[in-house]
């Protein structure tokens, strides 16, 4: 018998090819194995294929070949002897004219009779060359095939499931459950999965474990202090796999953000062993990476070992960011470049590309998310220029000319690299404000099918569920799954105006941005509505419409009413009870001097965000530097100061006081205006008057927002017995009447009321905010208001929750319950102003007084987080216009323990100041 003719490797002799010169295995010279050699054979690729080999292996590995894998090269068996190196480079010849994007090595293994995936990556030489641990039995390389598209979709606390998205999903992740240092009986798992999803449905569901609920202000320290504990490790995987058994759920996804490189090693430890944990039960293991970087031609994934997460992880989504442009075609564009190493890293199986189906705000270098209708919110609203007659109506024949009324110059244009439109908002001195990217239903599809070159598992999408996506996005997914072809090339976006006169007749016209449209209106007489929509692709924005009234000039002409003036009272209205019958209509402004309305209008579609885009800022104690710096650090552009004001010109001097050092800080003011409750109940009707004429000095002053008195549902802010919304719209109604002709740019904002539901409990005393909000509707209250206000203030749970809060269900308990309350019962006519949010937190103060008892577990960290997040729940909702927070700097700690409140801790830091600044 002959010995087999092992090739012996060592320090010299390092390395040896098959016969056919396809293969080299090559060990280094500084660790080359003991006595270790090396036996290559070969099947050739079209006798493995067609099952001719007489070698009894080749059935198995045959049969075990997926079928979404065509066999590339030869099939290569490999036989050692000896003690192994311990690494062995394998380098496989690249078939000429093969497309290396799809080309992946796998490795046979005969004991598990199963083809694995091997890491592997292109050499200028024109192979895939690998390392690997385990010498495996056989090497093939193949070509992969695509296979139906998986969508993952986030399902965060606020946001609702909605039935299309369910039917188009593969795997719904509900967040809510966030990793935590042993510091609680829940030990180092805590939250409650997002409600909503069934887990008998047709989409699997993997609850996504996160260290943020916002990813703003993301949590590392709780990581940091379990991996590095090897006991919190063990005791974390098996918390996370028994949470997942008790759910019935699929398994978990792991999206554990900003961890330090020096984490790596004990991150890939904790990954492969909850691998294992779930894998015991039969459930899988997502992770969240963020995209590499590429710095000198080399590929950096911080403290995300990609291969090694890859070999752990069921799926692997990489987070590819905000910025569109990375999205470009070409060997040194971000995404394709990683994709193209990436799949060399993880098996492209794995692979979930994570993509934004929002808008993206683009300022300074910074990305952000936005809805599609707010990305155009600069564009402004309808707005009407004409000649128009004493009788404020415009005679048949006349020109008008109709154009918006954004105060920046909109070009809008289409990058057609990634086939996304966009806007530029430029400012009067022609320097660009902002980009919009606009995402597109045809957009989106581009990016998705980015992806498909390097045939990966599918997509992964965070604001899926969002509000403010484009028209169509859900129809692109679905073709994208269903691998349909794309829709086509994104158009340049115009603008659709329509034109409806009193008889129903329309009239449309298409223009481009920034032009104005100038028509002739000949007949018949009546109300005109003008409407315009921006369109583009499949999306369509419907912008604020306004109205003009044509009528021909008669020998006694009967004009349509003007603006009612501020009203003069005929009788002192006496304070039990102020319901007014009919109440005026509030005082109003028309640049243009055409009328709003008149008798039987044709509809006009109201003023999207017609005061402004979503804004936060602070209320203070102190109008000083330590305050101020601490705003602008946190990224806040409004100020708010509560002053004190009475008949006769009382508190105006304060306002200028506030007024001057908020715009020597660079800040947009409110003011926060009270009065006397005792005065009230004495004077009546005539102090009404008194103080809605302070309030109109006041407004000249030029503050930014008015808020008209504080908290008026309970009796330390109104007179006890006299508790009604219709009361206090009275005082509203003279108030807003006063400050509107004083000044038309001034927001009006209705006293925030104060969240309770204890009216039962104290009668007369207190009345619920909704009630009360319900009479001031019924009163006519929205007519005399610029916003909502609104206060939320008793917050021990998560801004984002809807549920969880020990104490009960009441809907005061959560920020989206009073949010969604608030627009239902206004009918989302006016926006919401929050003039004041904020959490209590007792650290680094003492004990709180009992009536605060519920806020004892509080610490400074969650205040922050939660600021963050109510910042980013505020905002997304797309019904809320201004966020203050309470407060900034309060000192006291008594019976009302306001510096607990406060962002400025008793230490002097600001944890919450950088939480926000990445809010923004």
């Amino acid at each position: 018998l002959f010995p087999t003719p092992y090739a012996m490797l060592d320090s010299t002799a390092n390395g040896t090819r098959s016969n056919d010169a396809q293969l080299e295995l090559i060990v280094n010279p500084q660790d080359p194995g003991t006595e270790f050699g090396v036996l290559l054979d070969q099947v050739a690729m079209n006798d493995f294929i067609g099952g001719n080999s007489a070698t009894d292996w080749t059935v198995s590995a045959k049969s075990a070949a997926p079928s979404y894998l065509a066999l590339q090269s030869n099939v290569y068996s490999i036989t050692t002897t000896g003690t192994a190196p311990d690494e062995i480079n394998i380098e496989l010849k690249i078939p000429a004219n093969a497309n290396r994007d799809v080309l992946d090595m796998y490795a046979w293994n005969a004991n598990a009779a199963e083809w694995t995936f091997i890491p592997s990556q292109p050499t200028t030489a024109g192979t895939l060359s690998a390392r690997v641990k385990d010498i495996p039995d056989g090497i093939a390389l193949f070509q992969t095939a695509p296979l139906d598209p998986i969508i993952l979709t986030t399902l965060d606390i606020a946001q609702t499931l909605a039935p299309e998205v369910a039917e188009l999903v593969t795997i719904i992740a509900p967040a809510g459950m966030q990793p935590s240092l042993p510091n609680t009986p829940a030990r180092t798992l805590i939250g409650n999965p997002a409600p909503g999803f069934d887990v008998n449905a047709g989409y699997r569901v993997m609850p996504i474990i996160r260290n943020f609920t916002d990813p703003r202000a993301v949590d590392t320290d709780s990581v940091i202090g379990i991996l590095g504990n090897v006991a919190l490790r063990t005791e974390h995987a098996e918390q996370l796999t028994a949470f997942a058994a008790a759910g019935q759920y699929d398994g978990v996804i792991i999206d554990y953000r900003e961890l330090p490189t020096d984490q790596r090693e004990n991150f890939t430890a904790f990954l492969s062993e909850l691998a294992s944990n779930l894998n015991s039960v039969n459930l899988q293991l997502g992770v969240v990476v963020p995209p590499a970087q590429n710095t000198n031609g080399a590929w950096d994934t911080g403290a995300y070992d990609w291969r090694e997460i890859g070999k752990a992880a069921d799926y692997v989504e990489i987070a590819f960011g905000l910025d569109p442009s990375a999205f470009a075609p070409g060997s040194d564009r971000l995404v394709e470049a990683m994709l193209r190493w990436g799949v060399g890293e993880i098996n492209r199986y794995k692979i979930l590309g994570g993509i934004s189906a929002l808008s993206i705000r683009e300022a300074g270098g910074d990305f952000t998310s936005i809805g599609y209708d707010e990305a155009l919110s600069a564009l402004g609203d309808v707005q009407i220029e004409a000649n128009v007659t004493e009788g404020d109506t415009v005679e048949p024949g006349s020109e008008v000319t109709i154009s918006l009324d954004g105060e920046y110059n909109a070009i809008p244009g289409v990058e057609t690299t990634i086939n996304t439109p966009f806007i530029d908002y430029e400012d009067a001195d022609g320097e660009l404000a902002s980009r919009m990217w606009l995402t597109t239903a045809e957009a989106l599809r581009f990016r998705m099918d980015r992806l498909s070159p390097f045939v990966v598992a599918g997509v992964s999408f965070e604001d899926l569920l969002a509000a403010g996506l484009a028209d169509g996005v859900t129809e692109a997914i679905l073709n994208y799954k269903l691998l349909l072809p794309a829709l086509g090339e994104q158009t340049e976006l115009a603008l659709n105006w329509r034109i409806e006169s009193a008889d129903g007749e329309v009239t449309e016209f298409t223009t481009s941005f920034n032009e104005e449209l100038v028509v002739t209106l000949n007949a018949p007489d009546g109300n005109y509505a003008v409407n315009v929509e921006v369109v583009g692709g499949q999306a369509e924005s419907g912008r604020g419409g306004a109205a003009i009234a044509l009528f021909a000039p008669t020998a006694t002409p009967t004009p349509l009413p003007t603006a009612t003036p501020t009203p003069t009272p005929t009788a002192t209205p006496t304070l039990a009870p102020i319901v007014p019958t009919n109440p005026p209509v509030a005082a109003s402004s028309n640049s243009q001097g055409v009328p709003a309305g008149g008798s039987g209008p044709a509809p006009v579609a109201p003023g999207a965000g017609s005061i402004g885009a979503f804004e936060y800022g602070g209320h203070v104690a102190s109008l000083d530097e330590r305050a101020f710096g601490a705003m602008r650090s946190a990224g806040m552009s409004w100020v708010k100061v509560q002053i004190r004001a009475s008949p006769g010109g009382g508190g105006v001097g304060d306002a200028q006081n506030v007024i001057n050092a908020a715009r020597g800080a660079g800040l947009r003011v409110l003011l926060g205006v009270v009065g006397s409750p005792a005065d009230l109940a004495g004077g009546g009707g005539g102090y009404i008057s008194g103080f809605a004429g302070t309030l109109g000095q006041i407004a000249a002053l030029g503050p930014d927002a008015i808020e008209v008195w504080n908290e008026p549902n309970l009796s330390r802010e109104w007179p006890e017995g006299q508790i009604n919304g219709a009361n206090y719209v009275a005082l509203l109604r003279e108030s807003y009447n006063a400050i509107k002709s004083a000044n038309g740019n001034v927001i009006v904002i209705s006293g925030a009321l104060a969240p309770t539901g204890a009216e039962g409990a104290f009668p007369g005393r207190v009345v619920n905010d909704d009630n009360f909000l319900r009479q001031m509707v019924d009163a006519g209250g929205l007519s005399f208001m610029d916003c909502v206000g609104m206060h939320y203030n008793e917050g021990i749970v998560s801004a984002r929750a809807t549920s969880g809060d020990p104490r009960d269900g009441y809907y005061t308990r959560y920020l989206p319950g009073m949010i969604q309350t608030y627009s239902a019962i206004t009918g989302s006519q006016r926006p919401i102003c929050i003039t004041e949010l904020g959490y209590l937190s007792a650290e680094g103060y003492g004990a709180l007084p009992d009536f605060f008892a519920w806020a004892a577990n509080v610490t400074v960290a969650q205040q922050a987080a939660w600021l963050a997040e109510a910042a980013a729940v505020a905002a997304q909702s797309g019904r809320v216009r201004l966020m203050i927070v309470w407060n900034v700097d309060f000192t006291g700690f008594g019976a009302d323990p306001m510096g607990g409140y406060a962002i400025i801790r008793p230490d002097g830091s600001c944890p919450a100041c950088s939480a926000l600044a990445n809010a923004r």
